[in-house]
């Protein structure tokens, strides 16, 4: 997320998460919505795998981490998530939608979205108060 071409890599890191949490709930509001499909096979999206590979590798641009305590720099915009079947067991009518299961993750999902929306919140206003003070 970038504003007037600014932004953190706090900033790019939470908007992107909250991208790849938009991704799951519409994958889980599918599962659910085809709950009662024969044959429906469920789907998972898993995004926090490739964000830990992608915050261990250094980004483009030669910044290097040089401290133990330095944010890991990296090119948030090409982590993709992966999509895979879920390991539910199939029912007579060959579906695999645990709607408990399902309704879990969308719980957990919500918690998630809030975290990242209010982390994002944060970064925005570190940015505006850097902002303001350099018009100064």
């Amino acid at each position: 997320m970038k504003i007037f071409g600014l932004t953190t890599n706090g900033l790019e890191l939470a908007s992107r998460s909250l991208d790849f949490v938009s991704a799951s709930v519409s994958q889980t509001a599918a599962n659910i919505a085809n709950s009662t499909t024969p044959g429906y096979k469920a789907q998972e999206i898993s995004f926090e795998a490739a964000m830990a590979e992608a915050l261990k590798t250094p980004g483009e641009g030669g910044m290097v981490k040089t401290h133990p305590g330095h944010m890991p720099i990296a090119d948030i915009e090409k982590v993709m998530p992966t999509i895979t079947e879920s390991g539910a067991p199939a029912r007579l009518d060959g579906n695999t939608v645990d709607l408990d299961r399902e309704i879990t993750q969308m719980a957990e999902m919500n918690i998630n979205y809030s975290t990242y929306a209010t982390i994002t919140n944060k970064q925005l206003s570190l940015l505006k108060s850097a902002i303001s003070l350099s018009a100064q």
